[in-house]
């Protein structure tokens, strides 16, 4: 295995921490969308009970 010089290792621990990061932060984004979806009523279902 070669070895990286100390500025390739932390360029590569930068990549690596900002694509993990904003893949957390997508999946919280998706929870929180997903979880606004279920409590806003959806118009039909309004009409629906009024019926």
């Amino acid at each position: 295995m070669t070895h990286l010089a100390a500025a390739d290792q932390t360029f590569l621990l930068l990549v690596i921490a900002f694509c993990l990061g904003s893949c957390l932060i997508r999946a919280f984004w998706e929870l929180e969308q997903a979880r606004a979806r279920r409590r806003a009523p959806s118009p039909r279902r309004r009409t629906t009970m009024r019926d």
